[in-house]
């Protein structure tokens, strides 16, 4: 982003002790190309504060949210390391704090919550929750969001948990460079008379859906499936294709790279389905039958004895979780964003060193939820009876406490709750 610029040319202004105070957004805090970005600020500066509120958009117009970053620039690599760097979360508008008064009082307040903002010590609780680490600790790699985000038992280390990729792979479903022309709906399968040979049920999104099996009866359109070799004279297909390509539809740059141009890859079958964009609807349907998806889902690929089990961690509060501690919520919409190695750096308990008799019991409590259909929000599903069942075994193999499970089930319905009040308006289309 363009802010990183103003960030590495302020360096220039300022003298030793000098500070720098600076609203941007707060995307580079998370994504991996923001490594180099926090390299830079642990090179030149005491980071003394990273400030982000829970409740509220700072700039109601603008399309990302934004944090509150406090510098100090210093040439000395001892007083860098030494330094407390404060990241701050506020849980109440800015407004509620410093209240409406007066000038003079208005300095107060803002002087009082400074005051707040730089404790000597974590304070996890109250409208203005604090955590504290040490700069030398700190690494460019790491997701500092995390500080910002994640309640004490996310952040423990878990040497029963292994990162998602270790046993599925994690895969994106089909960018065409061209819906308008792959995606069919069934006015145009008509109108051209397509052959179903060349046809494959497409699931574009997870709108709508609200049981944890989808099939072909769920999906509105089509793909056009080609395969290089087939053979194309006197077909449907072939007018279809000539219509395009008088269209132009060819040399667009994705379908240009392709040889033939029409034909897409083929991509491996995977059952387990997740979206991209999550809105306020954590879960992970199986595809009954094959089925093509849309690049906003991504497929999990894993042996198939595992997987009934894992249909049950990745509907589960802890998977959804580590989506929102490890996705991206820069968006103004609220919507969290999750990469493909966001999810497959995601710790779960790792299904290929599980005894058979835990695989069992959750399958079994994936079918029980199954049998019922999806609440509208997670919030609705944490509270169903069958989903505190089949959280309370993945928490088992997490190795969480009583009080732990509480604040695992706290802080996923904070972030929820966060996202949904930062929001500018409803999510977008392509979000579950």
């Amino acid at each position: 982003g363009l802010h990183a610029y103003f960030l590495l040319h302020s360096l220039l202004f300022l003298r030793d002790r000098g500070r720098l105070g600076f609203v941007m957004p707060n995307g580079w805090l998370d994504v991996a190309y923001g490594a180099a970005l926090k390299q830079f600020l642990l090179d030149h500066f005491r980071v003394l504060v990273v400030i982000e509120s829970a409740v509220e958009r700072w700039f109601t117009e603008a399309g990302v949210n934004t944090c509150l970053l406090i510098l100090e620039r210093t040439d000395d690599a001892a007083a860098r390391a030494a330094n407390h760097v404060r990241f701050a979360r506020l849980r109440r508008p800015l407004r509620d704090l410093l209240g409406a008064a007066d000038d003079a009082r208005r300095v107060a307040a803002v002087e009082q919550l400074v005051g707040r903002l730089l404790p000597a010590a974590d304070r996890p609780g109250g409208d203005v929750a604090v955590r504290l680490r040490w700069q030398g600790e700190l690494a460019a790699a790491d997701r500092w969001g995390e500080l910002l985000r994640a309640p004490a038992v996310a952040l423990r280390p878990a040497p029963s948990l292994a990162p998602l990729g270790r046993w599925a792979v994690v895969q994106r479903g089909h960018t065409t460079g061209a819906n308008d022309f792959f995606y069919l709906d069934p006015e145009r399968v008509v109108e051209w008379g397509i052959e179903a040979r060349f046809r494959r049920p497409l699931l574009k999104s997870l709108r709508g859906i609200n049981q944890l099996r989808v099939s072909a009866t769920d999906c509105r359109h089509e793909l056009l499936t080609i395969p290089p070799d087939a053979a194309l004279a006197a077909t449907a297909a072939a007018n279809y294709l000539a219509w395009g390509e008088a269209g132009g539809i060819h040399r667009r740059v994705t379908c240009a790279s392709r040889r033939p141009w029409y034909c897409l890859p083929t991509q491996p079958d995977g059952q387990l389905l997740l979206a991209k964009g999550v809105w306020q609807r954590h879960f992970a349907p199986l595809a009954d039958g094959p089925l093509a998806v849309d690049q906003q889902l991504y497929r999990l690929r894993l042996a198939e004895a595992l997987l009934p089990a894992a249909a049950a961690l990745f509907n589960s509060a802890w998977f959804a979780l580590q989506c929102e501690l490890r996705g991206r919520v820069s968006l103004g919409e609220g919507v969290l964003w999750l990469a493909t190695y966001e999810l497959a750096g995601i710790p779960l308990p790792d299904l290929t060193t599980l005894d058979a008799g835990r695989r069992a019991a959750l399958a079994a409590a994936h079918e029980r939820l199954s049998n019922h259909p999806i609440a509208p929000t997670t919030a609705d599903e944490l509270a169903q009876p069958d989903r505190l069942a089949l959280d309370e075994l993945v928490f088992d193999l997490v190795g969480l406490s009583l009080a732990e499970r509480r604040a695992a089930r706290e802080a996923l319905l904070d972030c929820l709750d966060g996202r949904r009040h930062r929001a500018a308006h409803l999510a977008p289309e392509d979000a579950a």
